[in-house]
């Protein structure tokens, strides 16, 4: 990271690095998630599974990685790396990956912040360095301008020392911008910042890919049956298997 970055994050809470991405590789990505798409629930390739039902403004898939080869490139992009290895003082790993499908009217309501403290996601800085216990880049692969209801924050909320005031529905919560961000980009927030998205007003359908690092040490995220299979570490390099923390069967 540069001074800048250091400061915006530290700051903002999250940053916005463009063209991480080839266009070969976004192209990947969405020919396999334009085949999960079209694919029936008890098809899918364990443990890819539905995260919650699905419905007409939405479909939310845990354990994305393993679904397809194709995205096993977004686990060590370097400039998402360098950024992940440094707000966690060089102590993560891969902790759980996800994907949200988005079509008219859909949204993801408003959640996190500073206040209360969260024993998984909290964030501090002193001493000119920063510690973020889980952060996450988000990958936008398709149509993720503000009217598809792209990743939306509320800047600083991350430090905050007092609980929000509003609602989780995006439209209550004057504080919220939009991060509007092409296919290649890539949006890396610590999870301590109030988050969600702005709602989807165009009916296109938006598609972004989530990876999630926590420090080395913190249990995986359950809620929504995240979890790695076995073998998975086979089919990675070993620089990737060294930030999924896995070994080789």
């Amino acid at each position: 990271m540069n001074d800048e970055q250091r400061y915006l994050f530290d700051v903002q809470g999250y940053l916005v690095l463009k063209n991480v991405l080839s266009p070969e590789a976004v192209k990947a990505c969405n020919a396999a998630l334009s085949r999960i798409e079209a694919m029936p629930a008890e098809q899918y390739p364990d443990p890819l599974l539905l995260a919650k039902p699905r419905d007409k403004t939405e479909l939310y898939l845990a354990n994305i990685i393993e679904a397809d080869p194709a995205f096993y490139p977004l686990i060590d992009v370097p400039e998402v790396v360098d950024v992940i290895r440094e707000v966690s003082l060089g102590l993560f790993r891969l902790n759980h990956t996800y994907a949200i499908y988005r079509w008219g009217e859909g949204f993801t309501p408003l959640h996190m912040g500073g206040y209360p403290l969260h024993p998984k996601a909290t964030y501090s800085s002193q001493n000119g360095q920063m510690f973020s216990l889980l952060t996450k880049a988000v990958f936008p692969m398709l149509n993720h301008g503000t009217e598809d209801g792209c990743f939306a924050v509320i800047p600083g909320s991350h430090k905050a020392i007092f609980r929000r005031p509003w609602g989780a529905h995006p439209d209550e919560n004057p504080g919220l911008i939009p991060l509007p961000a092409g296919p290649g980009d890539a949006v890396i927030f610590t999870e301590a910042l109030a988050h969600g998205s702005v709602v989807n007003k165009s009916g296109r359908p938006r598609r972004t890919v989530y990876l999630c690092y926590s420090v080395g040490y913190m249990p995986d995220w359950t809620k929504l049956g995240l979890h790695f299979s076995p073998g998975f570490a086979d089919k990675l390099t070993p620089a990737q298997r060294e930030i999924v923390r896995l070994k080789v069967d």
